[in-house]
């Protein structure tokens, strides 16, 4: 088990994107706004829908007279929310200069394949392509050979990025059909932390919210709204090391991070908080540590 912790990205560590930041005209003070026009801010990179007519009121300082829509599409993939993602057609490149890490993960994710660089000095010290297409399930006849879907995964982890506190990452995300839009939800970028090893028996689903109601005549009616990953895992450590991760994960309360139970499966990667943790010294050269994440929506 290990954790990302991720680094907060400011408008000086993006250095280049090819994701617009045209979803609406910028605003202006000096331009007199009716009801329903939308705009972007600059300063916040986000988007807003005019409630009141207005004029020289900023929409980052009065919600009675704007409401707040969301990311614009460039910043929409480093906002550390779920169910905001930024997409373009064929092809997607950020360049980012966050400073010492030595992790990167792509979350919520169409593309059928990533490739990371990492420049210090001018020299390239590494570059990883990665595959998002895993394939469907057993082709045993001729009509899935043909007809299958391949399956594909939503997520990647490059956890072997070299720390460089002035290295300059490039992340680029492509489709094999230019027609295809590529679109990533969240982009996470920082350090990781190791927990220890995850034993078996991990437990993971989701949490559902959707609403599902009948009336007085029996007809079921269904809202499907969004859904939260879940993991419980049990993590085998050194006795030595309660201290450090007591106060690691302490640290980490309210705080948004990646878990990786395993990289060997997708599902035991979940982008969100632990519920509650505890912490069994049994041994006197080996503990465990009990968690509970639940993922954000």
């Amino acid at each position: 088990m290990r954790l990302i912790r991720p680094t907060t990205l400011t408008d000086a560590m993006l250095t280049s994107s090819t994701a617009p930041e045209t979803d609406y005209p910028a605003w202006s003070s000096a331009t007199p706004y009716a009801v329903g026009a939308r705009v972007i801010l600059t300063a916040t990179h986000r988007r807003y829908e005019a409630l009141a007519a207005s004029t020289n009121v900023s929409p980052s300082t009065d919600p009675t007279k704007w409401l707040d829509l969301g990311p614009t599409n460039r910043w929409a993939m480093f906002d550390a929310r779920v169910g905001t993602a930024t997409s373009r057609a064929a092809s997607l490149q950020v360049g980012l200069a966050p400073g010492a890490i030595d992790a990167l993960a792509l979350i919520d994710t169409e593309a059928e394949s990533a490739t990371v660089t990492l420049t210090a000095g001018g020299v390239q010290v590494y570059s990883r392509s990665q595959t998002f297409n895993v394939g469907g399930v057993a082709i045993d006849n001729w009509f899935s050979w043909f007809f299958e879907p391949l399956g594909q995964k939503t997520s990647m982890l490059f956890l072997d990025v070299p720390v460089y506190a002035a290295g300059q990452l490039s992340v680029t995300l492509t489709r094999d059909n230019p027609a295809d839009s590529v679109s990533c939800g969240t982009l996470l970028v920082g350090r990781q932390l190791s927990l220890g090893d995850t034993e078996h028996g991990a437990d993971i689903g989701i949490i559902d919210y959707s609403r599902k109601e009948t009336d007085q005549f029996g007809v079921t009616s269904v809202v499907e709204r969004a859904f939260a990953k879940r993991m419980t895992a049990k993590v085998v450590m050194p006795t030595d090391a309660i201290d450090d991760i007591h106060r690691s994960l302490a640290a980490l309360r309210a705080t948004p991070v990646l878990w990786i139970g395993s990289e060997s499966f997708e599902s035991l990667t979940v982008y969100g908080f632990y519920k509650e943790f505890s912490i069994d010294i049994a041994y006197p050269t080996v503990s465990y540590c009990s968690l509970t994440i639940e993922g954000l929506t």
